[in-house]
Parts: C-alpha cells; structure tokens; sequence
C-alpha cells in the first residue's frame, strides 16, 4: 500500500481508494499543476506473472494513444523505483455500478439509450483498432457526469481487452490459453464460456446488450451463483425480454434479442447498434 505524498511520476498519491484482482487504484494530483487523477499500480505479487505485467502495460499504452471523450484517458505511465508498473488516468470518482444503486438500478429508456450509444462508440473505435474489451461491465464504467436525462460515461479498464490486429509498436505480445476463462460470468457470451482466446469483436456487444437490458430491468437477464448453472442460461436460455415489455419499445427489445444472440455471427454489428440508439425518439 503507497502512503500519502508517496511519488508517482510527476503524481503524489492522496488517498487509497480501492484493491481489485491484481491492482490498487489511489486518488493522486500533479505535484505542480495540481489537478486530481487516478493512480492504479500493479499489485507486486503480480509482477512476478509476465502476462499480467504485459496486459497492464498494454492497457497503460492503448488508454494513452486512443483518444475519444468515452474513453478514460491515459496520463502517464511508467515503474515505481520498487518495482511494480504504473498508469495516471483522468478521475472519475463514480463507476456506473455505485450510480445505478443511488438511482434505484435502473434508467429511463431515453438514458439507457444515451448510456449504450456513448459505449457503442467506444467499442466502434476499439474494434477497428483490433482491439476487443472482453469485460464490459458496470463496474468498468464511469460516470463523468449524471443528472436526468444527461449522462456521460467512459469505458474503462482495458486490463482483460484481446488485440485482434498484429501487435503494434511497443506492445507486448500475450498468448491467453484457449482454456483460461477470462472476463466476468454475467456478461460473457456463450463462446467466452468456451474460450476466450477466440472471442472476436461481437462478444461486446453481447456484454452491451447485457448491460443495455440491465439498465432497463434493474437486473441481470440471466442469474445465478454457481459457474455451472449460469453458463447453462448463457448457452441455451432466451433472454427473459418480458421484463422490460413495458419499459422499451419494439426496436430496442428486438435489437438487445439480436445482441444477445448465442452465435456471434447472430448478433448485429455495433454500426446498427448505433443506428438504433442515434434515431431521434418517435
């Protein structure tokens, strides 16, 4: 754990703000400029793994060369004299998991389609730059402003993201075995179950369609706490599109059926996704 004042960069941490899997996150600020930022470090018992140190640092590289306003921006990067490697992102002090619990879990359909359209656009960018997220989810959103009607989201944590094109200049090749199962179970579709390593483009916009419904129905389409059983209602289990019958017209529940196809060549390209949620209401 980084104390306070500890050096970063050109950052000085302020506060720990949290510990996931294999990193810890702190609030931090330009030690001349000012400004706050967020600090994630790879936790040391992971740089011991070169596959993990290889995807944080790619993440670092991809969030600083891709540049959209629903993308979190890359800062910095670099290693602390200890060790571990580093990133600097813009802050967000909210993740869209916290924002759904303070609004009752769930949104108008006007602003799920705003919050969808503003993550379709990121994932357009991120696919034709041969890059594949594989963890689309609320936690991995954040918000940068929320009041009705006017939401604004960026997509984050490219930690789990897959490079379909040849390795780019600077990145570090990573070979994923075809057996490890990468991402998160409520969100993944049924050829994520089988293999991540094979995952192509049309596996976000099944998390998408996921998480449009999720913002819709205040829940999850598929539920349960064993691996097992929710890999099953991946697999074979039709969305239950009934539960937002009455929260969103035709098109959208025809469109997240489509994205939740079980075969990836089913599901709609994330140019028609776009199509949809761009149409003005009426």
């Amino acid at each position: 754990m980084l104390p306070p004042r500890t050096r970063v960069g050109e950052y000085r941490v302020v506060r720990f703000v949290a510990e996931g899997k294999t990193s810890t996150v702190y609030e931090g600020r330009h030690s001349t400029r000012g400004g706050t930022v967020a600090i994630k470090v790879l936790n040391p018992e992971w740089c011991i793994h070169p596959e993990v140190v290889a995807r944080f640092l790619n993440e670092a590289q991809t969030l600083q060369e891709l540049h959209h306003p629903h993308l979190v921006k890359g800062l910095d990067r670099g290693v602390l004299r200890e060790g571990p490697p580093f990133m600097v992102l813009e802050w967000q002090p909210e993740d869209l998991d916290r924002a759904l619990t303070r609004v009752g879990g769930r949104l108008p359909a006007r602003e799920c389609a705003q919050v969808v359209r503003q993550l379709a656009e990121v994932l357009a960018l991120l696919h034709v730059r041969g890059v594949v997220h594989r963890d689309l989810k609320p936690a991995n959103v954040l918000v940068a402003h929320r009041e009705p009607g006017a939401w604004r989201v960026q997509l984050a944590d490219l930690g789990l993201a897959k490079r379909l094109a040849s390795v780019g200049q600077g990145e570090l090749a990573i070979s994923t075995a075809g057996s490890a199962l990468l991402g998160t179970w409520d969100y993944m579709p049924p050829e994520q179950w089988v293999s991540a390593k094979n995952v192509g483009a049309r596996a976000d916009i099944y998390a998408l369609g996921i998480l449009w419904f999720q913002l819709l129905a205040g829940r999850l389409p598929f539920v349960g706490e064993e691996q097992s059983g929710l890999m099953f209602q991946h697999v074979g289990k039709k969305p239950p599109l009934e539960l937002i019958a009455e929260r969103a017209p035709e098109s959208t529940r025809t469109m997240i059926a489509r994205m939740l196809g079980k075969k990836p060549e089913q599901r709609p390209s994330v140019e028609e996704v776009l199509a949809l949620v761009s149409a003005p209401p009426g």
